[in-house]
């Protein structure tokens, strides 16, 4: 239908606009601490750029809820204010009708926040700590303190008497461990300095001593040099596996936790509350935008503006918002709360649905009419 397209075309492209604004003023300052942390390890640009991409997809469970709100407000109002709803309705076309490509919209968001909240979020979160805890192992390691023995795991150990402006490093003593098939190496040098060999941090000694025990003869073997190179491998192992949390998990891991874990198995209601509030919440996007249907399209108009319906609408889903995070925040501490955390999401859409169709509009223009001449009663009871 012609009407569907337009109305359809309208949202979507308001909603583009809205999330596409939000996720680069939310990145903005978000990035901030990941440069910060980049930055300050000296890692690569690329790792950054990996960290960003990797945040999106948690932020956009909340933009796209919102970014179609704000879109389904403005439209709605924009069109209600330029008499094109009047229009419309003096056509025959119904509120079912003209609330149909708000919904389809919000259902598709919903199907593809279902896609993100259970499988896209969880792997990209995943992999964005992994990649943070390696940037604090391999690369913050190596930006050694003055005056104190450095030590990474029992494999390695340096020591710096100062370090210059330029950042070269003065007074060095290195102690290698790392190959347990040779005997340790001691290293001492005037100056130093980091460098990165592709991804790899490699520290570049001069004017020192190589030292290394011949086990052999048991002679001291001494190496002098003007320049030598230490390839930082084997400590990667620093960033041990670590247990998974909730967060870091798709739905299949939450539904099917490892039985031979014995955290899996004490945190089972933890991931099973984690694994309903993935099912259920993208749908806060439909009911949001049932909420926002409902407010502007039922009711009388007002040509010189919709500022209280907005307004209604806008607290009760801050409402139904709070009470979701509520909610779930309670089912992780007490499963039973989980019941509600569907009913929270849910009711908004099955009265929507319901308001929407034409016994549900009577009914509630009935409800609204004995409202207004019960409050026209009062008024009466009191002016006598």
């Amino acid at each position: 239908m012609l009407m569907t397209r337009y109305l359809f075309k309208n949202l979507l492209n308001a909603t583009i606009f809205v999330a596409v604004t939000l996720t680069i003023v939310v990145l903005l300052t978000q990035s901030l601490k990941l440069l910060e942390l980049v930055a300050n390890s000296g890692a690569p640009l690329g790792l950054f750029l990996q960290l960003v991409a990797l945040t999106i997809p948690k932020f956009l469970e909340i933009i796209l809820p919102l970014s179609l709100v704000v879109a389904v407000l403005f439209t709605y109002n924009r069109l209600i204010m330029d008499n094109e709803l009047t229009v419309m309705r003096a056509s025959g076309v119904d509120q079912y009708t003209l609330a149909r490509p708000a919904i389809i919209l919000a259902v598709i968001i919903s199907l593809l926040l279902t896609i993100v909240t259970t499988w896209i979020s969880p792997e990209c979160y995943g992999h964005a700590k992994e990649l943070r805890r390696t940037i604090k192992t391999q690369y913050s390691a190596f930006l050694l303190r003055e005056g104190i023995f450095n030590t990474f795991s029992d494999k390695f150990t340096v020591y710096l008497r100062s370090r210059e402006n330029n950042g070269d490093m003065s007074g060095l003593m290195i102690y290698d461990t790392r190959d347990k098939t040779k005997p340790p190496i001691a290293i001492i040098a005037k100056k130093g300095r980091i460098v990165m060999d592709d991804d790899l941090p490699t520290i570049v000694v001069f004017d020192g001593i190589r030292q290394q025990l011949d086990p052999g003869s048991g002679a001291i073997s001494k190496l002098h040099f003007s320049r030598y190179t230490i390839e930082i491998r084997g400590l990667e192992g620093i960033a041990r596996e670590h247990w998974r949390g909730a967060r870091e998990r798709t739905l299949g891991e939450l539904l099917n936790p490892d039985p031979n874990s014995e955290r899996d198995k004490a945190s089972h209601d933890l991931f099973l509350s984690e694994a309903n509030h993935r099912i259920i919440t993208p749908w806060n996007s439909l009911g949001f935008t049932m909420i926002a249907l409902v407010t502007l399209l039922l009711g009388p108009f007002n040509r010189r503006g919709q500022n209280a319906k907005v307004l209604a609408a806008m607290i009760l889903i801050i409402i139904v918002q709070t009470l979701n995070l509520s909610l779930v925040n309670f089912s992780k501490k007490y499963i039973g709360a989980v019941p509600f955390i569907y009913l929270n999401t849910l009711l908004p859409i099955v009265l929507g649905f319901l308001f929407l169709h034409n016994i549900g509009e009577q009914k509630l223009k009935s409800i609204l009419h004995r409202w207004n001449a019960l409050s026209i009663r009062n008024k009466g009871g009191q002016s006598v």
